[in-house]
Order: C-alpha cells, then sequence, then structure tokens
C-alpha cells in the first residue's frame, strides 16, 4: 500500500489514513471504541494532504486537485466552490490543509504561482483561504507579507506542512520563506460544525446541540420553522458551555 498519510484529532482516540499509493485511492479510519475494527476502503482518492479536526467529528483530504470534506465514517459531504479556486487563476495547493477545531472552517495554504526549485521565491506570494466546511463558500482570503517555504518537491504531506493553528483557530502559524510567520485573526469567519439532533418534534422545543466556532454571543435564540428550540452552544475551541 505504501506510506499512508496519518492523522489523529486531539485526544488521540480516533484516526484517520489515506494510502494514496495504493490502487482505489484507499481511506481508513481507526477508533479507540472499537480497536479492534480497521478497513481500508476504495474511495478513489489520490491523496496529496490531510487533516483532521479535533473533535475528530470531520477530516479533509487534498485530492485530485480539489480537497474533500468527509465525515467519521468516509462519507463525502463536500468539496472546494470552483468560483473561489477560479479568483486565484495560478493557484498552487500548499500541504497544510486545516480544519478548525469543531470543523466548522477549512484553512486552505497556498500559492499565486508555481513554486520555485529551491529559495528564494521570486514573483510569487503565499495566502491562506478560509472556507465553510459544509457549503465551501469562501469566508476569508489573508495574504502573507511572503510566500510559504514550499519546493515544487513537496507535492504532498508526506514532505512537509507549512500551516497550522491554535486550538482557537485564530492565530495561523505559516513556514515562509524567511522562517515562521504568525498571523493573528481579528475575528474568526461565523460556522458551525455539527447541530445534534438533525431532526426534532415538529412541536417545537427540541433540545439541540450546536458545535461552533468561538461564540456567537450574547443568547442567541434558535429557532426551526418558527419553533422555538432549546440550545446549548459546545464552543469546542474553548472548552465552554452557555
Amino acid at each position: 500500500m505504501g506510506a499512508p498519510l496519518f492523522r489523529a484529532d486531539a485526544a488521540g482516540d480516533s484516526v484517520v489514513l489515506a494510502f494514496h499509493a495504493a490502487p482505489g485511492g484507499l481511506l481508513a479510519t481507526w477508533s479507540a471504541s472499537f480497536p479492534n475494527v480497521f478497513q481500508p476502503v476504495p474511495a478513489n482518492d489520490l491523496a496529496s494532504d490531510l487533516t483532521i479536526s479535533a473533535d475528530g467529528s470531520f477530516f479533509a483530504v487534498r485530492s485530485n486537485n480539489t480537497t474533500e470534506i468527509r465525515g467519521a465514517d468516509l462519507t463525502r459531504l463536500g468539496t472546494s466552490t470552483s468560483a473561489e479556486i477560479e479568483q486565484i487563476p495560478q493557484r498552487i495547493a500548499v500541504p497544510g490543509v486545516t480544519l478548525y477545531p469543531s470543523g466548522a472552517l477549512v484553512y486552505e495554504p497556498f500559492l499565486d504561482g508555481p513554486a520555485p526549485a529551491a529559495p528564494p521565491a521570486i514573483g510569487i506570494h503565499g495566502g491562506i483561504a478560509i472556507r465553510d466546511l459544509h457549503t465551501g463558500e469562501h469566508r476569508l482570503r489573508i495574504y502573507l507579507p511572503e510566500p510559504l517555504a514550499m519546493p515544487n518537491t513537496d507535492i504532498d504531506g508526506l514532505q512537509g506542512s507549512f500551516l497550522t493553528t491554535d486550538e482557537n483557530g485564530q492565530r495561523l502559524f505559516a513556514i515562509t520563506t524567511s522562517g515562521l510567520t504568525v498571523i493573528q485573526l481579528a475575528i474568526v469567519p461565523l460556522g458551525i460544525g455539527t447541530l445534534l439532533p438533525a431532526a426534532g418534534a415538529a412541536s417545537g422545543s427540541t433540545a439541540i446541540t450546536i458545535r461552533a466556532k468561538a461564540s456567537f454571543g450574547g443568547n442567541p435564540a434558535i429557532a426551526r420553522r418558527n419553533k422555538h428550540a432549546q440550545a446549548k452552544f459546545a464552543y469546542t475551541a474553548i472548552g465552554t458551555e452557555s
């Protein structure tokens, strides 16, 4: 099968693997809840990058020149929107795709031109695109003061990873041509990771749990078809509830 891409959630009890060199583009997951179950399945993914949310709810795999979002059960939930990609005609994906801790957002590093064979990188810029995990819609694009330090040989996550975030998804760490670049976002774009249960009684008053980015602020009201729902917000990035 060859060496797989391998990522684990923050607790270490959920693991995802992508066997990019294996026929059929195999994906596999492992869970501490079922430690003796491990069965790679064909996904037709020629994976070049892989990441998992801190809570293990979602993972993202860079495959066939797009970023796929999959659930913990390997179900494909979405891909990058073509409109976002086309806004940067010579966009080159850089290894280091990252998910917000609850899976609400996807952070994708990129170059706006071909990577050089060796430093210095001249005539290109580095950036980070942030988009909604569920819809694929563009939420924020950040251009860095210098290119990401990717040579043209680092084509996948086995060769390097050039971006990560802190536990709140607000401070970004990028490896650029002169070293480590730290970006502090003033505001993290609004996003929802998971909402449970997915359906409730028509009469309303269904208790739901929303795992989301940072905080919605205040005491937001939740309604479905004009019926009030009792909501508990689990802000996984900072570990509090309200």
